[in-house]
């Protein structure tokens, strides 16, 4: 650490104490983890540029108002006591929090001004020149140059009365200021953006200063990888409020507005099943059960969930609190006993495998079954969908915010269905650029330890063979699910019907199946759903005007068999199948499918 800093360190040592005396008791809050995290950057490192990303758009506890504000404001509240706080952002330009602190500035600049002209030119009015810098991005940049140039002389000035603050500037949406990309295809201007900031932070007399500069943005991936690299800055990532802080704001709220919200089904379901949502989501609502006098139901809960997810990361993103359980699964047992010994097997970071494969043919209910075991062993379920429609250089945001939630949410299951088409291969020649990035991002946090346990992941796909080797190989365990066969799949059809109210046996069920060999569960459900609309409840009597499409029985064959060569547990194979695995005709009749599919 400079001389130049040491005030300014000894001033943030006490203003982050962690105990705070003066905060409401109803509300509790403690000091948020970045104000500690920015003092270790500064004062033990000596770090004269912090980048802080993930929740940076949400509230924070302020110990000056005793309230929850802006991250800008708690920054100013945090900080002022060290460091005279100016803000710029691409809009707005370069300004400051408190009309008071300018002109406190002033003085200090009109004393550097009076003493030295740097390069001929006078930092001049304030608030008259960042005023100019609205809306004008490049000349903000070199106006705070200036500022931050005669703040620093008059540090020097050791006949000065009174001690001079160091600057800090907090940078909004850095990553519009100093966007990602190589060099030689930023536009103009924001090359010479890059270039000017760089020439700042990278000059001694700056790193001399005891200036700081605090640069805010949703992700690292999105700040330009020259900033990145520089020795001078820190990264600090903003964690998602934990379970404690939810339920300190929540009580807070509550205690202040003096009302008897109702939480449906209780105030601590409420808190647990928050995990993910900002402060600024709770207090929306709470705020709408305030003032419509409801209660918040947990299906409220997930909406909101999803509106915000959704509105951050896209709409290819969804979270399920699967309502169904393996008790609504009929038949399977086999199957599921194996599924539900892969939960119970990640309970424990020692046994936990990072990722499994199920497939099978179209319609066999490789969902619905996941989703019950994941729902049995208390995981959240987050569903990726629609991931090749990624734009490019969107892949690395979208994996670093998913990660912030991951570290808030409890054990999770990431569900890819019918992955094969999901996500691209990062071998072949012909795979575009995104979908490499994409497949590398899933493949690196598939294989990261540190989530073990803690994040399943559940490739369900009807075409293994189609999945990159390398993602394949993150995944151990291999589970086919075919089609029932037997008295089980006679079982199966009798049950099926009998949950809805309808008798299905004897020869009526013998005939039922004769005519439905060749039916997915996909498409027994619909012919349930069949019978039922009809009126009269008889299966046969629907199926002589109805029956499941036949068009896709070879893709459904070969599938089948695709699945079986994809298969960890050879006890669920099929007798046939078994056999032709045994002698090697399986993987000959699976050329021969494909050959006849080709046609």
């Amino acid at each position: 650490m400079t001389d130049a800093s040491t005030d300014a360190a000894s001033t943030l040592e006490i203003t982050a104490q962690p105990v705070l005396e003066t905060a409401p008791a109803a509300i509790q809050a403690s000091v948020p983890n970045f104000v500690g995290d920015l003092r270790d950057a500064y004062v033990d490192r000596g770090k004269s540029v912090v980048l802080l990303t993930g929740n940076t758009h949400d509230l924070f506890y302020s110990q000056k108002t005793g309230s929850f504000v802006d991250l800008g404001f708690a920054l100013y509240h945090y900080l002022g006591n060290a460091f005279t706080v100016l803000r710029l952002d691409i809009s707005t330009g370069l300004g400051g929090y408190h009309e008071d602190d300018l002109k406190e500035l002033q003085q200090v600049i009109n004393k550097s001004d009076a003493a030295t002209i740097y390069d001929n030119q006078k930092v001049g009015d304030i608030q008259k020149r960042m005023a100019e810098t609205r809306h004008s991005p490049l000349p903000a940049l070199v106006y705070m140059h200036e500022v931050l140039q005669a703040v620093k002389r008059a540090r020097l000035d050791i006949k000065s009365n009174k001690p001079v603050k160091p600057v800090c500037t907090i940078v909004r949406f850095a990553g519009s200021l100093f966007p990602a990309g190589d060099f030689d295809k930023l536009s103009e201007i924001d090359r010479q953006r890059l270039v000017t900031f760089l020439n700042l932070i990278e000059s001694q007399w700056f790193k001399d200063s005891g200036h700081l500069l605090v640069l805010l943005a949703d992700t690292r991936s999105e700040v330009n990888s020259r900033v990145l690299a520089q020795p001078s800055l820190q990264s600090v990532e903003l964690a998602l409020p934990d379970k404690e802080q939810r339920l300190s704001y929540v009580t807070g709220f509550t205690s202040t507005k003096g009302s008897n919200i109702k939480f449906e089904p209780s105030l601590d379901a409420f808190v647990a099943d928050s995990a993910g949502l900002t402060l600024t989501a709770l207090k929306d609502l709470l705020e709408k059960a305030h003032r419509t006098e409801s209660a918040i139901s947990r299906k409220e809960v997930l909406a909101e969930i999803n509106r915000v997810m959704q509105a951050d990361l896209g709409d290819i993103i969804s979270i399920k609190w699967p309502e169904h359980s393996p008790k609504d699964i009929v038949g399977y047992v086999k199957t599921g006993e194996i599924i539900r010994s892969i939960f119970r097997r990640c309970e424990k970071k020692d046994t936990a495998v990072p990722a499994f494969l199920v497939s099978g043919p179209n319609g066999v209910g490789k969902t619905f079954q996941l989703e019950a075991y994941a729902s049995e062993s208390g995981r959240i379920v987050i569903e990726l969908t629609g991931l090749r429609g990624m734009y490019f250089g969107q892949t690395d945001g979208f994996f670093e915010k998913l990660r912030l939630r991951l570290k808030t949410y409890g054990n999770v299951l990431i569900f890819i269905d019918e992955a094969h088409t999901q996500m691209g291969s990062v071998h072949k020649s012909d795979t575009h650029e995104t979908e490499k990035r994409l497949a590398g991002n899933i493949i690196k946090m598939m294989g990261d330890p540190a989530l073990f346990g803690k994040v399943l992941w559940a490739l369900g796909t009807s075409r293994p063979d189609e999945l990159d080797p390398d993602i394949k190989s993150r995944a151990p365990v291999q589970i086919p699910i075919f089609d029932m066969e037997g008295d089980e799949r006679k079982q199966y059809v009798a049950e099926l019907f009998a949950r809805v109210g309808i008798t299905l046996a004897g020869e009526e069920l013998d005939k039922t199946m004769e005519l439905t060999d060749n039916y997915s569960s996909r498409d027994y459900s619909f012919l349930v759903k069949e019978v039922k609309g009809s009126g009269n409840d008889s299966v046969l009597a629907t199926l002589d005007n109805w029956q499941a499409s036949s068009s896709i029985l070879r893709q459904r064959k070969m599938q089948t068999l695709i699945a079986a060569q994809h298969c960890s547990y050879p006890a669920l194979l099929p007798a046939n199948i078994k056999e032709m695995a045994k002698t090697g005709a399986l993987d000959d009749e699976v050329v021969r499918m494909k050959a006849i599919l080709l046609h």
